[in-house]
């Protein structure tokens, strides 16, 4: 491996392939140089160097995308050779949602204005822009199936869910009313849930029912039109039929009252770690994955029909075992 301090590792999928950047200490591999290393071969594919610091990277199977404080860079990852370079809004968190379906690109990214949210599909060769929230950007991500996008910004409090195709607010769900940083934002891959961790030390769950139903009206508006109502209600799977977000006693005030906070949903269910550096993922069988800056993994069973706290199942120091 390489000598000196390393600040980011991303790992390709599962293979043998890192990008790797350096840090501010480190003289030779600093925050400005991507090293792309094969751990199998032991040796550096290839330098791509920028003039701005690195703030984030993302692998796909055919894409280096490297996010600074003002521009994205696209590579391409056999012949590393640029692809494009997007001009974004000032974008000091680095966040970036990509789709990981090659057979189209979609890059979402912060507009110059604030809050707003460009969303940039390769196939289709057009934008959208999402006029997504009031305050700087804090954090995107895009489903695996690359048609739902969700923003928070630097406040989060609040998630927002939007359809890709059209840029269409589909959900809006509530991590708190204090402010705290969201640290990683996921889609259950059958788009069933979606999760967040945050420097609160809890990870929310929300079911997605309310953009699965939102998305199925919208789509169903659209047959209905052309045959006659004749396309009819699709059944909902069951899993996600049983779940509903909590909602604020206030959501039973009438509508004059307004504002977000009596609109958005409430998790249904939570994991409660006390570690402020996390990030999640879904796990097989109903369960949520957290990884913790300081080395804890957690996995926990998300309790479907009553929601509340999940179980923790499995716990373990990923340093003490290295």
């Amino acid at each position: 491996m390489l000598d000196g301090e390393i600040s980011m590792v991303v790992m390709l999928y599962r293979t043998n392939i890192l990008a790797l950047i350096g840090s501010e200490s480190n003289p030779i591999y600093n925050k400005n140089k991507v090293i792309i290393w094969d751990d199998y071969q032991k040796k550096s594919l290839s330098e791509l160097k920028f003039s701005q610091t690195i703030l984030n990277l993302k692998l796909r199977k055919d894409k280096i995308v490297v996010i600074c404080i003002d521009k994205i860079y696209l590579f391409s990852l056999s012949s590393f050779q640029s692809i494009d370079i997007i001009e974004t809004g000032e974008n000091t968190h680095g966040v970036i949602g990509i789709n990981y379906n090659i057979d189209n690109t979609i890059i979402a990214y912060p507009d110059k204005k604030k809050g707003k949210i460009k969303i940039k599909n390769y196939e289709k060769s057009n934008n959208i822009l999402i006029d997504a929230h009031e305050k700087t950007i804090g954090n995107l991500v895009i489903n695996l199936t690359g048609d739902l996008l969700a923003s928070a910004t630097e406040m989060g409090t609040i998630i927002r869910i939007f359809e890709i195709n059209t840029g269409n607010l589909v959900q809006e769900v509530r991590r708190g009313k204090e402010k705290a940083q969201i640290r990683c934002i996921c889609f259950e891959q059958n788009n069933k849930f979606i999760a967040a961790s945050s420097s609160r030390g809890t990870v929310h769950i929300w079911s997605l029912s309310t953009a699965s139903k939102n998305l199925k009206k919208k789509h169903s508006e659209v047959i209905d039109n052309k045959n006659n109502n004749e396309f009819g209600e699709k059944q909902e799977d069951e899993e996600v039929k049983t779940i509903e977000n909590k909602k604020s006693f206030l959501n039973v005030l009438p509508n004059i009252l307004g504002g977000e906070f009596f609109n958005s949903e409430w998790s249904f269910a939570q994991v409660r770690i006390k570690e402020p550096k996390s990030i999640c993922t879904f796990g097989n069988d109903n369960t949520i994955i957290i990884v913790c800056s300081n080395g804890k993994y957690y996995k926990a069973k998300i309790p479907l029909e009553k929601g509340g706290d999940c179980q923790i199942i499995q716990e373990e120091n990923i340093f003490e075992k290295s």
